[in-house]
């Protein structure tokens, strides 16, 4: 038994190397598309590994977009049934920004889990962070402004602190939730761009020693400028079947150029 389960880690722990050195991985599929591999049929979804000697079957009206550890993008939107060698025929040649290939490593290690869930800021502790969005050194261009944290349901309020970076005022906000919206036309936003925001379960925190994010609001035309970067970024985005609000989720996710 003690020889069988040594084996039995050796076998599952090759599988996990040659999935990371010889396999695709999924970053998206739409409608059904159906991997079989060791005589076993499942629905693939993203973040699943394609292995070596599996076969994939694109049903009617579905497709599926995978990338491989190089940040190469395979994409195949018509039925039918494809072998892994098959599969691996489909790479895009047409990727129109360097920017591409660096976000598809990104995910690529974001979906096997090589990268830390733990981050490191400055070299600084900043004590606990609830804020999940505007992330730190966001660009926003929109008229409404929504901040999300994280929800403890052990916790009934949290306290948003909103702060004006030019005038130093400082702002309040009680709330039950997690998530909470302010317009532009608040006096908070007046005379100047930039602004710091933070979120505690405590209504008289040291505000000194509060961690803030730092977030800035930007014109239509800034805007405008700062996406021409990503422009062949997008375009090769959408020759992927990306949709127009996931790409604005991802450069707001990925890039922090939100709107």
């Amino acid at each position: 038994m003690g020889k069988s389960f040594i084996r039995l880690i050796f076998i599952l722990g090759y599988c996990n190397i040659s999935f990371a050195q010889d396999s695709l991985c999924v970053f998206k599929t739409k409608g059904v598309v159906l991997m079989e591999f060791l005589h076993q049929k499942k629905p693939l979804s993203k973040g699943d590994f394609i292995p070596q000697h599996s076969k994939l079957s694109v049903l009617s009206n579905s497709e599926i977009t995978v990338l491989d550890a190089n940040g190469n993008v395979y994409f195949i939107d018509k039925a039918g049934n494809y072998t892994f060698k098959n599969l691996i025929t489909f790479k895009d040649k047409a990727q129109n920004a360097s920017v591409t290939t660096n976000y598809f490593k990104y995910i690529w290690n974001e979906l096997v889990g090589k990268n830390s869930n733990t981050a490191i800021i400055a070299g600084v502790y900043r004590g606990e962070i609830l804020m999940k969005f505007p992330k730190d050194s966001s660009q926003i261009y929109n008229s409404k402004i929504a901040f999300t944290w994280d929800f403890d349901e052990n916790e009934n309020l949290y306290y948003v602190f909103l702060k004006n970076v030019i005038t130093q005022k400082i702002i309040k906000i009680e709330t039950n939730g997690s998530q909470l919206a302010i317009y532009k036309d608040n006096s908070i936003f007046d005379n100047s761009e930039m602004f710091q925001w933070a979120v505690s379960t405590e209504a008289f925190p040291n505000i000194e020693n509060m961690p803030f994010y730092t977030f800035k609001l930007i014109s239509r035309n800034q805007y405008l400028q700062l996406m021409e970067a990503y422009k062949g970024f997008v375009e090769d985005l959408k020759t992927f079947g990306t949709s127009d609000s996931e790409i604005k989720d991802i450069l707001c996710e990925t890039y922090k150029l939100c709107n």
